[in-house]
Order: C-alpha cells, then structure tokens, then sequence
C-alpha cells in the first residue's frame, strides 16, 4: 500500500478527517480513542490482553508492553490505530503511528533518505527497534558525499523490498547525542544492523552493495539462531 492509498484509508476509517480550513488532521474521535489507551496504560491495566485483542501478533506483544515503559503515547497510539483502522496489517499499523507524527511537528528530514527507508525521529527509534525483529537503520547528514553514496547502495539493495528486514533512516544531527549514547553512533553515514533491538552489525561509510547483502544475510542468520520472528 503506498502512502496516498494508506492516507485514503485512514480517512475512510477516521483516523484522520478534514477539518474546517480545508487541513486533513486527526480526528477527534480518534484522538479520544488515543486518550482512552493512554489512560489505560497508565492505570497499568493488563496491556498484554489489550494488545492482543486488537491482533497484535503473539509475537509481538511482550515487546509492546516493554517498549510501554518508555514510550506509552508509541503503544497508545498503536492500539488506537488497530482499534480503529481494522483494514491495516500490523507493519502498516506501526507506520501509521511514524506517519501521524507530521501532525504534532516532528517531521524527520527526508531528502538524504533511501527510496524503500521510512525517516523516523530520533525519538521514535527505540520504540521501533523494540517492535520489530530485525532492522536496518541508516543514520545520514547533509552535504556528505559518502551518505549519497550509500544511499544509492541501499536503494539498489532493497529496490524490491525485503520482507524479513524493517528498513528505517533517521537524519542524525537532529538527534546525535541519543544515537551516542544509545547506539555509539558518531557520525553518517552509519548503517545499523539490529536484531531483537539489538546491534547485531554496523558500517561505518560508504559500501558497495555486496558488503550490504552480506551484512543483511548475516542479521537474518543471527535472527533465525535466537529464534527471532
């Protein structure tokens, strides 16, 4: 589903609606739904049984409630949106909620990102890490000809997608002290591997294709020993 058709279903299912000034926003009703699993969340209700009930798969749900402690607006809306949106699968529903972030104002940076990558805020990339198996995360600057240089990689690499592997880009000036501390991440390009939140394998610069693949194969080898799905 591409960003057009999901933003046509968000508003045939009223996650989002067009307001009075002609601007395409969050519903209020859909905002109240937030409200409602934001409350609950913090009343410490069993978020588990909440997650499932809106089908999160098995899988998944004991990283939801541990991404919760940290990031509880991430999971409530998440829940809010499979709550409301029935039609969306899991990986469209988790977009989603990157996606509503344009309406707060914390829009990431997109011109240095790949074509298949989805340009998260910093903030939000502990949370998505800790929802999703396996990862790519491509941390690029401005006027940096290695991060051209990659992109164009890791375009040819996933021109036709990967099922297995998240792909995730996040614009690291505007976050270099959390990508140091959390993942010693010190300048772009940096290409991140990560395996059950994790950082199975890193490239520091720019690669050739081949060096790419190996890596992707390698995380997805390392997945498949811990048993990560």
């Amino acid at each position: 589903m591409d960003e057009n058709e999901l933003f046509e279903t968000l508003i045939e299912s009223g996650v989002l609606s067009a307001q009075d000034d002609g601007e395409v926003r969050p519903s209020s009703d859909f905002e109240s739904v937030v409200s409602r699993y934001d409350e609950r969340i913090r009343d410490e209700t069993d978020l588990g049984e909440e997650l499932r009930a809106v089908d999160t798969p098995s899988g998944r749900v004991a990283d939801f409630v541990a991404v919760a402690d940290e990031a509880p607006d991430f999971v409530a809306r998440y829940l809010a949106v499979r709550d409301v949106a029935e039609a969306l699968g899991f990986v469209e529903s988790v977009r989603v909620v990157i996606l509503l972030d344009r309406f707060t104002g914390s829009v990431p940076p997109t011109d240095g990102s790949p074509e298949p990558f989805l340009p998260v805020a910093g903030e939000r990339l502990p949370a998505m890490l800790g929802v999703f198996p396996v990862a790519v995360v491509y941390v690029w600057r401005e006027r940096c000809p290695d991060c051209d240089e990659m992109r164009d990689a890791l375009e040819s690499v996933f021109e036709r997608g990967h099922d297995s592997v998240t792909l995730l880009s996040v614009y690291g000036p505007d976050c270099a002290e959390m990508l140091e501390d959390r993942y010693d991440v010190v300048g772009g390009p940096t290409t991140l591997f990560v395996v059950d939140g994790t950082i199975d394998s890193r490239l520091q610069g720019a690669h050739v294709e081949e060096v790419v693949e190996r890596e992707v194969d390698n995380s997805l080898t390392t997945a498949e020993m811990r048993g990560v799905r």
